[in-house]
């Protein structure tokens, strides 16, 4: 059941479009789905304040993950962050381990008070409201969201776990538990492991912070979301929530085999074995550029780790990529020299671009080890102006 790809895909045999878009919803090529990319229309809704196909399509979200209330956004799960926070203004935040930099950016936007600890023990003598925390990591590792769940009460704190590369857990009972079921709220980003266009992203929330919730994504957001978009959210949540399961069957079979068939080729251990991350110490920038000769494309890679995100759509080339990288003996190439910078204080908040956790926040001094990192990966740098780190 599909109500808004539905109702978008039978608008295509419309004769005169005199709307937004202006292209005119005809084209090829790059322009080929067109005719799909439209406006809030009589029949397409209004994602600012849903009350037909598009909350149709958020309802039927909601109960393929086990959530009360859902709600769909097109600017990414940046947007989710920052609509979540912004709801929940006033409030004191613990940020826990590792956060994406949209924590940040809405903590200063919105002058929210936080404070960031490493571990459960930095926090005990902290107060807060809103417990944050990321599972899965970039590299498919998970913590355990239940005793988070529960230690967040304990502290009478809500839960908010950004679950924005586990948009895929809810389909395969051999995947990682879903954070839904315990979390207060809850971020996926569609688009980064289902078959949703770039932006495609969810907001999970209790029946009880729907209203506020919803009031804080139209502040938010764009006025102009993607029909493009939330038509492919719809259609990959009908989808996997149908054929998911046995399609994720194929996949982690397929990737156990491929493990088994090469084991020279060093495998970081993780959670969510579909995101498969190769280990090559001092070598995983040169192997990606290898890759990418023999038209392999990986989702990142470091100095140490290439990092793959494994779909039904692209599992069939994952033996070829192991078969090159166990051949493959080459080392990273001589890197930026930043030394200069340690001791300085950054302008900005710093960090490698993908995953992008900050490694030095704005106001904070470069250290010998965050300025290591960004050596080893000058290349994916953000929060640089014009390529370079600007320092106070």
């Amino acid at each position: 059941m599909t109500p808004l790809y539905d109702a978008v895909r039978k608008y295509k045999k419309c004769k005169a479009r005199f709307h937004m878009p202006s292209h005119g919803g005809k084209g090829r090529g790059l322009y080929a789905s067109a005719a799909y990319d439209v406006t809030e229309l009589s029949f397409s809704d209004d994602l600012k304040s849903p009350t037909g196909v598009i909350l149709a399509a958020e309802n039927l979200a909601a109960e393929a993950y086990g959530a009360e209330r859902t709600l769909f956004f097109t600017g990414g799960a940046t947007d989710a962050v920052q609509t979540a926070l912004w709801s929940l203004r006033g409030k004191r935040f613990a940020f826990l381990g590792d956060m994406h930099v949209s924590f940040y950016s809405a903590a200063r936007l919105f002058s929210l008070e936080y404070v960031r600890a490493k571990d459960l023990a930095e926090l005990e003598q902290e107060t807060f409201d809103v417990l944050c925390v990321t599972s899965p990591n970039y590299y498919g590792e998970t913590v355990d969201v239940p005793a988070l769940a529960a230690y967040a009460s304990k502290k009478g704190a809500k839960l908010l776990v950004d679950e924005a590369h586990g948009a895929h857990f809810a389909f395969s009972t051999r995947l990682p538990e879903s954070a839904v079921k315990y979390a207060d709220y809850v971020v996926h980003g569609m688009h980064k492991t289902l078959p949703v266009y770039t932006g495609g992203a969810l907001l999970h929330v209790r029946a009880d912070a729907y209203e506020d919730t919803k009031a804080a994504r139209a502040t938010v957001m764009s006025t102009s979301p993607s029909y493009l978009v939330m038509s492919s959210m719809d259609y990959a949540r009908d989808l996997f929530q149908r054929k998911g399961e046995t399609m994720y069957v194929r996949v982690l079979d397929a990737i156990a085999e491929v493990k088994r068939k090469y084991p020279s080729v060093e495998v970081l251990p993780n959670d969510d074995k579909t995101r498969v991350v190769i280990l090559r110490k001092g070598g995983g920038k040169a192997l990606a550029a290898h890759l990418e000769k023999h038209g392999i494309f990986a989702e990142a890679s470091d100095a140490d780790r290439v990092t793959f995100i494994v779909t039904p759509y692209n599992v069939r080339h994952l033996k070829n990529a192991f078969r090159l990288a166990a051949a493959f003996r080459g080392v990273n190439a001589v890197t930026e020299n930043l030394s200069h910078l340690v001791g300085k204080m950054s302008a900005h908040d710093v960090g490698v671009y993908p995953p992008g956790v900050p490694l030095v926040l704005a106001g904070e001094s470069f250290t010998e080890e965050s300025v290591r990192v960004l050596m080893e990966n000058s290349d994916r740098l953000f929060g640089t102006v014009d390529g370079k780190i600007v320092t106070k």
